[in-house]
């Protein structure tokens, strides 16, 4: 069988292995359990600690701070040690810390210095189990099925940012803020529950002269045009295209004039695309045009959002977004798609590492973009942002052979059987 002659998928994707099933299924219950992370964070430092708002961004670079800083040198625990084992340890780690938060929020001892140390110590977690995470996959598959399996894990994030925080809203409005916690301890629970019930063959332990140290990953990276290309998109759509998530609010208020009703709908708009964007990758896979349309689908990504950000009229603003959440979609999950099947499995974990660390800067993004829109104006500020993604976007495809020629796709692994 030679690289190209890849054999056609199995009729159910990714979910035609056991392994994966139980994989989708501890990430549905984790993700769900992190939405209530994710507004109950921000409802405890307002309401309950009465803090003001700047103190919801300091707590959130206090998450995401670790995770950026400590990727790189985590990358490499996944090279070196079962990724079953790393993040069945880091989950139970986490519902242990989700009690401990709770706990401590029930009976009124929590504080913000608390919390601050908390987010640290969540933000270090992350680092670990994120290249973990993704270094696990193609033990749970054949090659062949990995874009339906990028793809069915992207649909759990995109359907529980729907979901996840409408019951979180619900359950902090009934019992209080701490049950929040409570429900994430229990996603995460259950999530190491599931991942331990994998029947996984055995990884040996890689010597690290083998392996290399801690940058090999990083060198890799910029020695190859295909892995430079797919993250430098994923580090510019993080860094300067998401701003604009950041400000729908002042667009839903002084620009659009729509209120809170309006700005619903615009998350929803952008929910909707990227849920679809990512169904589109069951249809399209990863084929040998893959390099191509995931520069196009970024570029039409940043025209998008400067379009939105130059529309005054509300159901032009909504189509923008709907079309913007399916061409970032489709490009981010043809990224990892293509990260995945290509990347050498000695260095999987620490190549991944650093593709994760880039969701996180958006964090980071979101202040300079804040001050660009008190200086320019935010609709101007968004649109310079956006259009950088697509700048990028064109130097690659003028720079980037490699992503211009037809991509042939490695020959299907064989170390994981379907049920």
């Amino acid at each position: 069988m030679t690289a190209v002659d890849v054999p056609l998928p199995p009729r159910w994707g990714a979910f035609s292995y056991p392994n994966y099933r139980l994989f989708w299924a501890a990430n549905v219950a984790r993700v769900f359990g992190l939405q209530f992370r994710f507004i109950g964070t921000g409802w405890l430092v307002v309401s309950e600690l009465d803090r003001s708002p700047i103190w919801i961004g300091i707590v959130g670079l206090a998450v995401s701070l670790p995770t950026i800083l400590l990727s790189v040198p985590a990358g490499i625990v996944s090279d070196r040690y079962d990724t079953k084992v790393v993040l069945i340890a880091c989950q139970a780690t986490d519902a242990v810390l989700s009690v401990l938060l709770a706990t401590m929020i029930v009976t009124g001892t929590a504080t913000i210095e608390l919390v601050i140390a908390w987010s640290v110590v969540v933000g270090s977690l992350a680092a670990l189990a994120n290249p973990a995470q993704q270094a696990l996959l193609p033990r749970l598959i054949e090659m062949r099925a990995m874009p339906s399996a990028v793809a069915f894990n992207s649909s759990v994030w995109n359907t529980m940012a729907v979901v996840g925080p409408a019951a979180a809203g619900v359950l902090i409005a009934v019992v209080g803020t701490g049950q929040a916690f409570f429900v994430t301890a229990a996603g995460s629970a259950l999530s190491v529950l599931l991942v331990f019930r994998m029947r996984l063959d055995p990884v040996p332990r890689r010597d690290p002269k083998e392996s290399g140290g801690m940058f090999e990953g990083v060198r890799f990276i910029f020695r190859n045009q295909l892995f430079l290309a797919t993250i430098g998109l994923s580090f510019f759509t993080s860094l300067f295209g998401a701003s604009y998530q950041r400000l729908l609010p002042i667009f839903a208020d002084d620009v659009l004039d729509v209120g809170s009703i309006g700005f619903g709908a615009m998350e929803a708009a952008i929910g909707v695309g990227g849920f679809l964007g990512t169904l589109a990758i069951l249809k399209i896979g990863a084929g040998r045009h893959a390099g191509v349309t995931m520069l196009a689908s970024a570029a039409s990504f940043g025209l998008f959002i400067a379009a939105f950000a130059g529309s005054r009229v509300f159901p032009l603003s909504m189509t923008f977004l709907f079309l913007a959440g399916f061409s970032s979609s489709l490009y981010l999950n043809l990224g990892m798609t293509l990260l995945q099947l290509h990347v050498p499995d000695v260095l999987r974990g620490r190549v991944m590492a650093v593709w994760s660390m880039t969701w996180f800067l958006s964090a980071i993004g979101g202040l300079p973009a804040a001050a660009a829109a008190e200086l320019i104006g935010t609709p101007l500020a968004v649109a310079i942002g956006a259009l950088s993604v697509t700048g990028f976007a064109v130097c690659v495809y003028m720079g980037a052979g490699a992503l211009r020629r037809p991509i042939a796709r490695p020959a299907a692994s064989a170390s994981a059987a379907a049920g």
